[in-house]
This record gives C-alpha cells, structure tokens and sequence, in this order.
C-alpha cells in the first residue's frame, strides 16, 4: 500500500506544484513528514511553553528561512532537523502545497512534502518540542473535525480542528493538514473534508 500511496501522492503534488501567496510577511517553511510504514502517518509536533509565538501549539516541523538556505525545501529539512533529529538524507522531498500566510505571527509559509520509507529515530530539542506525534492520516477523518468557534474545555477555537487522542491540531496547521487532504482525494487516496462553514475563518 504504502508504494501506491507515495507515487498517488508524488503524481497528485507534480500535477498541481504549490502557489506562491501574494502577502507581506516574514518568510517561512514547514516540512510535512509522511512516514510509510507500517501505515501512512504524519509527524508533528507540540510546541513547548517556553516558545515566543504559538507556545503550546501543534505543528509540522519549520521556522523561518534563513540567508543561507537556497530554497524552502532546505529551510524545512534544516528546521526540521533542528527541532526533531530527522536526518535530512532519510527525506525525498516529493513537492510543495499552496503557501499560506499567517493572521497573527506575520509569516508566508511554504509547505513542502516530504516522504520517508520508514520510521525515523528522532531526538526533539527539549526546547522546541514538547512532544512529537505520530498521526495516522486515515485517523484524520471527519469524526474527528471541528468546525470553527468550537469550544473544548473551557477554550474556545477560531478555526476548524482535528482532536486526535486529546491533542487540538488548529490554526495554521489545521490549515495545512485540510490542504493536504484535499490533495490525497483528488488523487483518490482519500476523502476530502467538509466544506467549511461560509464566512467561516480558516
């Protein structure tokens, strides 16, 4: 399965590559590691409380875009590898998602698509990441979402979200993750979320 569902997923990103954005804002990638075995499964992260922006918050692995980095897809393999230990070389970067710009933090983000044929060893930088998930993309289901201005506890949410195993995937990267799962069901590797809301925030 997991050969089909990485070529599905190669073919769908080289047929539609990622958009730019046209926005003001500081420039950033995100890396979406989708790991193979021993079912297609995202890594993501919750953030630590000591952080400056989103403290607490899950995301994929990413920062900024550094001088440096000749390209976002280095910039999220760097990040990437600061923050979780993933080894770059263990990566095949398979394409890129629309950017997206951020509401609050001011940045443009360039998601890139990454595949890896096994499970990696990881060593999260104590920190970044609170903790590192490892979620199942058949979990992320509409069972799971919750449509904007949701409350849980006694927070209420401005965007949609997944709540898987009593983690919020909110915000931008819920943003990211509906993206992606749009993109798994036009190549027919899955189902495409609800429509959201009209007027609804992303």
């Amino acid at each position: 399965m997991s050969d089909g569902f990485r070529d599905g997923l190669a073919r769908a990103l080289a047929a539609r590559p990622g958009r730019p954005v046209e926005a003001e804002g500081r420039a950033a990638a995100v890396l979406i590691p989708v790991v193979a075995a021993p079912r297609p499964t995202l890594v993501l992260t919750v953030r630590t409380q000591t952080l400056s922006s989103h403290r607490g918050q899950i995301s994929f692995p990413g920062g900024s875009i550094d001088d440096s980095d000749p390209s976002p897809e280095a910039a999220a393999l760097r990040e990437a590898h600061e923050e979780i230990g993933l080894d770059p070389a263990a990566v095949t970067v398979l394409g890129r998602l629309d950017a997206i710009a951020t509401y609050v933090s001011g940045y443009v983000v360039t998601p890139v698509v990454g595949w890896l044929a096994r499970r990696p060893r990881l060593a999260p930088s104590a920190g970044e990441v609170a903790e590192v998930l490892e979620v199942p993309v058949a979990d992320l289901t509409d069972d799971i979402r919750l449509d904007p201005g949701f409350s849980l506890g006694t927070r209420t949410y401005p965007t949609e979200a997944w709540v898987w195993n009593g983690h919020v995937i909110w915000g931008v990267t819920a943003r990211l993750v509906r993206m992606f799962l749009s993109l798994l069901a036009d190549a027919g590797l899955g189902n495409a979320p609800a429509d959201l809301p009209a007027g609804a925030r992303w």
